[in-house]
């Protein structure tokens, strides 16, 4: 009779017979980030669909065509027609620089209001909001509540990359000092991981977001929440002290306390010095860890 009962449930239902429940997929921010950035996704039949795995890539075909291409160079007002579309991407936050080192972008210098439209690019690739937001009038193109909310979620970005970075590299200083030696000699301990945690003062955002110092509270926390779900920032929002603490906290299955905490924007020249010392202290570290082993 029970059976009898499950088999006129499974033709009821409209999906037959349901699979039992298995173990829940918890996706991490970066894996949120990866599904909703680009990367390739599964169409019928499970198998990937990579026919767009950089969203920018669609706006860098246009602005310039694989050699062979029949089509025909683009018009300035199709170039600030596709800028316009690449600024208020929500899935696009990285490659402002290398669009703007197209020759159909560069073109634009020579054009009425081209040089605003470079420096926009620029202010995508590697600015903030404050530096929007002191400019004077003219200097970029006007933006979009999308694009500048996009824009503040780029500074955010900016502020946890120069958080963690500065956190991961006086750790480093602090693990050299604190390391104990062991049984047999070997040095043990050394304190917490890169990218274990560091905190963002919501004073220090609310300043370079444009926000007033009394603003609600609410205001900025919408903000880092997007962030936080678009996969841009791994972290956690601390009301009591009134922070934003980037990194794993170590509750995360897929989050890493080696892994930077916060998606990558485009390089800049003033970056390039940090990026060395961050490389350097990486090939420390990987040093005394070969001296340590082969002791």
């Amino acid at each position: 009779k029970l059976d009898r009962t499950r088999r006129r449930s499974a033709q009821q239902h409209p999906l037959g017979r349901l699979p039992r429940p298995s173990r829940a997929l918890t996706l991490s921010p970066t894996d949120r980030s990866n599904m909703t950035a680009g990367s390739p996704s599964t169409s019928g039949g499970g198998r990937a669909d990579h026919s767009h795995v950089n969203p920018m890539d669609q706006y860098i075909q246009i602005l310039f065509p694989p050699a062979g291409s029949s089509s025909a160079p683009p018009n300035p007002a199709s170039v600030r027609a596709v800028l316009h579309q690449s600024l208020a991407n929500p899935r696009v936050y990285a490659g402002f620089a290398e669009l703007r080192s197209l020759p159909a972008v560069e073109a634009l210098d020579r054009t009425g209001d081209g040089d605003a439209a470079l420096r926009t690019l620029e202010l995508f690739a590697n600015g903030t909001y404050s530096d929007y937001a002191s400019a004077k009038a003219g200097t970029y193109l006007s933006l979009t509540d999308g694009q500048e909310h996009k824009l503040r979620q780029l500074t955010v970005v900016s502020l946890a990359q120069r958080t963690a970075a500065d956190a991961a590299a006086s750790d480093v200083s602090k693990k050299k000092k604190g390391r104990k030696k062991g049984p047999r000699g070997k040095k043990v301990g050394g304190g917490k991981a890169p990218y274990s945690g560091a905190a963002v003062a919501y004073s220090s955002l609310r300043a370079e977001l444009g926000l007033a110092p009394d603003s609600p509270v609410r205001e900025l926390e919408d903000l880092l929440i997007s962030c936080l779900y678009a996969g841009l920032v791994v972290g956690r929002l601390d009301q009591r002290t009134m922070s934003l603490l980037v990194g794993s906290s170590g509750g995360g299955a897929h989050t890493s306390a080696h892994q930077p905490p916060c998606v990558a924007r485009d390089v800049c020249l003033d970056d390039v010095p940090r990026m060395i010392a961050a490389l350097e202290a990486f090939r420390t570290r990987g040093e005394e860890a070969a001296r340590s082993l082969s002791d």
